[in-house]
């Protein structure tokens, strides 16, 4: 199968996240699996709601598409998420795998846990994020970066910058407002369900 992966904490899973795994699907992929990751070596928070909320989330906002799945993978195992140790995993059973990622994450990748091999095992399909656009993001790449671009390893998916972001609805639902507009309809019931990020105790991890 040819797997993209879109990882992240998915804190909470947003329609901005669903705007990028739909517009990858016809990069040559046969389905896009959103990762949430157990505990983010990046992303380390003392408020992040627990794996298994988000997890439930991501796949409240997946369902009723045939293009997009969500991987319990990195939630089911123990201590931090490496994006290399994952998508070891979905290559060693066959997948020809796509990593979908921000271009904020692009301009941090020579800080990833074996960044090089990454590039050896996947391909990368890399979305807008502001600020690292055009010269900002041009000036963090190191030379072996843009070499692997050049052979192809490295594609830019087209549209509009991603302008939503987990913390903004977070943000807005801790002051009291409604994330209608920035998150699936499941996904703001389950939120409000759990009393996720307005303050409740069920959300909060251990």
């Amino acid at each position: 199968m040819r797997l993209g992966l879109m990882g992240g904490t998915f804190d909470p899973v947003h329609n901005g996240h669903l705007q990028v795994a739909r517009a990858a699907a016809p990069y040559g992929l046969d389905r896009v699996a959103l990762v949430p990751a157990r505990r983010p070596p990046h992303k380390d928070r003392d408020d992040m709601a627990d794996p298994y909320h988000r997890f439930a989330m991501a796949a409240l906002a997946a369902a009723g598409d045939d293009r997009i799945c969500v991987s319990s993978h990195e939630v089911a195992r123990d201590g931090p998420s490496y994006t290399i140790d994952t998508v070891r995993h979905f290559a060693g059973r066959g997948h020809d795998v796509t990593l979908i990622l921000g271009s904020d994450s692009l301009a941090e990748l020579e800080t990833w846990r074996e960044c090089r091999a990454l590039l050896d095992l996947a391909r990368l399909l890399v979305y807008p994020r502001r600020p690292y656009l055009g010269d900002p993001l041009e000036s963090r790449l190191p030379g072996w970066i843009r070499d692997r671009r050049s052979a192809g390893a490295i594609l830019w998916l087209d549209g509009e910058p991603v302008e939503t972001s987990s913390t903004q609805v977070r943000a807005l639902l801790r002051a009291g407002g409604s994330a209608q507009a920035l998150v699936p309809q499941p996904v703001e019931r389950y939120i409000l369900k759990h009393r996720l990020y307005t303050g409740g105790l069920e959300g909060a991890t251990e």
